[in-house]
């Protein structure tokens, strides 16, 4: 009899399980700073690393024609 009861209670929503609680949730503040305490080390890990763009390593001066034969002509004369 016993097990039958249980079964019905079971089936026909007896008093088998408690109603679920209505009560809000306790909200919990932040933690407060007071302006004795230090802020901690910087990380040794740059986070946000700036963006830069690379100059030329060299700037290439263009040189004319008449500037590339008087150069040559100024070498050769050197060698001999």
């Amino acid at each position: 009899m016993k097990l039958i009861k249980k079964f019905e209670e079971f089936v026909y929503g007896g008093a088998g399980s408690p109603a679920p609680s209505t009560s809000p949730n306790p909200v919990t503040a932040p933690p407060k700073t007071s302006p004795s305490t230090k802020p901690g080390k910087p990380s040794p890990i740059r986070r946000d690393k700036p963006a830069v763009e690379p100059g030329p390593l060299a700037k290439l001066k263009t040189a004319t024609e008449e500037e590339v034969i008087q150069k040559f002509a100024d070498l050769t004369k050197q060698n001999y």
